[in-house]
């Protein structure tokens, strides 16, 4: 398991630019939305607001090339289904997959069942980097599920309207309250979207995995995306505590970075970088 390196950060302050008016209408109406998201506590409701309000925000694309984001995506079902299948009522395991880096957060049953989930998933040909936050211990009960389903869409919904934040290109998972942030950014966008989550009430600390680009690096991606990212000049709702922060290495850049390009981090990686397999439907499926 990647070794963990706990800090603690300071709340970002506000930037001197000012927003154009239609962009500063949209932003208020986002946060509106993020208000009515904490109001209602109803986490199934955020993919209808934010699908409503998409317009008259410049909006971060996701930096993953498709290629890599189909392979994501078949990793995660491959995963789930497999483990949910193969370790039901001894595990309870979420799998996120986000630039082929895989977490894993719930529960295990005990420390072989741990160890056995970590070993599988380690061996699948996609998996680039594996982090096992599993804990051993009992399954957290509906009422904790639902607090982090919510958190999860409180987060995502302040990521929106944070300005210098490519929300599109993060990937947001809580549990038991911890705010896991995986994705594809320059330091600076990972410190700000930190900074937002871990001042979001009810956020007990924030873990950070990304994967980080140079300037350079992100404008590539950028403009090989259909849309540009906002600037950073506002502080984009943070509330409540700061919550500590804790950091996962992170690889460099995208795997499609070219060599040398954005690597942020020296740090190994804990899996072989090999280009994507393609996987064949029902692949280690049971």
């Amino acid at each position: 398991m990647t070794n963990l390196t706990t800090t603690h950060e300071s709340r970002t302050g506000a930037g001197s630019h000012q927003p154009s008016r239609t962009a500063g209408f949209a932003r208020a109406t986002l946060a509106a939305a993020a208000v009515l998201v904490c109001a209602t506590q109803l986490a199934g409701c955020f993919p209808v607001i934010a699908g409503a309000m998409g317009t008259g925000v410049a909006m971060a694309t996701d930096r993953r090339p498709a290629a890599t984001q189909t392979v994501d995506r078949g990793l995660q079902l491959e995963a789930e289904n497999t483990i949910n299948t193969r370790y039901s009522g001894r595990a309870r395991v979420n799998v996120t997959v986000f630039n082929r880096k895989v977490l894993l957060t719930g529960e295990a049953a005990s420390d072989s069942v741990k160890q056995e989930i970590d070993k599988y998933v380690r061996g699948l040909p996609n998996a680039r980097v594996v982090i096992n936050e599993l804990e051993i211990v009992s399954s957290p009960g509906f009422m904790t599920q639902s607090q982090d389903a919510f958190l999860t869409s409180k987060v995502k919904t302040l990521l929106m309207t944070a300005d210098g934040v490519p929300s599109n290109s993060i990937k947001v998972t809580t549990e038991k309250s911890v705010v896991y942030l995986l994705g594809v950014v320059t330091t600076a966008e990972g410190d700000r979207a930190t900074d937002v989550a871990r001042n979001a009430s009810g956020v007990t600390k924030v873990v950070k995995a990304f994967d980080y680009v140079n300037d350079t690096e992100r404008a590539r991606l950028d403009a090989a995306s259909t849309a540009q990212n906002p600037s950073l000049d506002s502080s984009g709702g943070n509330i409540g505590t700061p919550a500590p922060v804790q950091s996962v290495p992170g690889v460099g850049g995208p795997i499609d970075a070219p060599a040398g390009a954005g690597a942020a981090t020296t740090s190994p990686v804990t899996a072989p970088v090999t280009s994507p397999v393609t996987l064949p439907p029902g692949r280690n499926l049971p």
